[in-house]
Parts: C-alpha cells; sequence; structure tokens
C-alpha cells in the first residue's frame, strides 16, 4: 500500500522537528524583544514615527521580504551565512512584536484589535514561510556538510535535493507575493467592518 503524502509529511517533520523548534525560538525570542523595546522607549518619548499601509510601503515590505527569503534561502548552501539568516529572522519577529507592541501602547486593549487586523493577516503567511525556509536553510546545510565529512562530491548533494530546494523557494516567493495582495486588501476590509 502507498503512503499518502500527509504521513510522509509528518514523518519529515518528525525526524526534523528540532530545526522547526529552533527557528521558532529565533522568532518568538525576537518578538517578545520588540515587544519589550516598547516599553523601553515609550517613557522616553522617543518612539519612532510608523505608518502602516499605502501601496508603496507595501511593495517595498514586499521586496524587502523576497531579499531576505532569498538571502535565508540561499544560506543553506553555506555554513557562514547561517548565523546571518538567523539574525535576520530574529529582527523578522523584533519588528513584528514592535510593531505590536506599539499599537497595544498607544491604544490600549483597542490596539489589541487593531494589531490583529492590521498585522496578523499577512504577517501569519510571511513569518509561516520565514520558519519553514530557516528550517529547511539549515536542513540543507546539515546535508551538505554530512556529504562533505563522508566525503561525498559536494554537487551530487546538490543534485540529489536541488530541484525540491528551488521548488521551496518558488513556493515561498508565490507565498510572499499573496501575503502582499493580503496586506493590500484585508486590513482595509476588516477595520471598516470592526473599527468604523
Amino acid at each position: 500500500m502507498k503512503p499518502n503524502i500527509s504521513s510522509n509529511i509528518l514523518h519529515y517533520l518528525s525526524n526534523h522537528l528540532a530545526y522547526y523548534i529552533f527557528i521558532l525560538i529565533l522568532l518568538a525570542g525576537g518578538t517578545a524583544a520588540g515587544a519589550l523595546l516598547v516599553n523601553i522607549y515609550a517613557p522616553l518619548h522617543i518612539m519612532p514615527d510608523i505608518q502602516f499601509g499605502g501601496n508603496g510601503k507595501i511593495l517595498s515590505a514586499l521586496m524587502i521580504d523576497l531579499l531576505i527569503l532569498l538571502f535565508i534561502w540561499t544560506s543553506g548552501f553555506t555554513l557562514a551565512g547561517l548565523p546571518v539568516a538567523w539574525f535576520l529572522i530574529y529582527m523578522k519577529g523584533c519588528l513584528f512584536g514592535f510593531a505590536a507592541g506599539m499599537m497595544l501602547y498607544d491604544e490600549g486593549l483597542s490596539g489589541l484589535i487593531e494589531a490583529a487586523i492590521v498585522l496578523l493577516p499577512h504577517n501569519l503567511l510571511i513569518i509561516t514561510v520565514y520558519i519553514i525556509l530557516g528550517a529547511e536553510s539549515l536542513i540543507l546545510a546539515g546535508q551538505i556538510w554530512k556529504g562533505i565529512g563522508a566525503r561525498q562530491p559536494f554537487i551530487y548533494t546538490v543534485k540529489s535535493i536541488g530541484a525540491a530546494y528551488i521548488m521551496l523557494f518558488a513556493a515561498a516567493a508565490v507565498v510572499t507575493g499573496f501575503a502582499g495582495v493580503v496586506e493590500y486588501y484585508v486590513p482595509g476590509f476588516l477595520i471598516r467592518i470592526f473599527i468604523t
């Protein structure tokens, strides 16, 4: 009997769960640090002026996310690039935590609804992509270095994984583009329903 796709995915995730937990810890730590920064800077009255929305801002944020994701993806081919990729993942969490914390600080409990409406719809997609690409780049780097330790040619290791890894980035780019569309349309729609 042929195993189904969901059991293959569960088997894969159970074998690589530590990589995903590591990336989740980086993101959670960054989110907590970003939220704590609000408590440090707000009483000093030196909070930066961050405005949400706007077509140009959404497009530039989308391009920045794509460039960061490309860097995280390519860092899987090296060990040297992985710490930088981890720092970028941490900073993504930090920015998310800071933005959410700033809304809560400015608006109180009503800021919680605003943060959920403005930040969550697209960030749930983007952060999922960061987690998957971060973990998969770490897995790829481990396989490449394991192959080097076994005196297996580098090109052989990359060829055996390459097509799936390229498809992973293509899927990540599509999801990131979709997240940009969600960011442009969904928060405004939800604000009209729940806030105004």
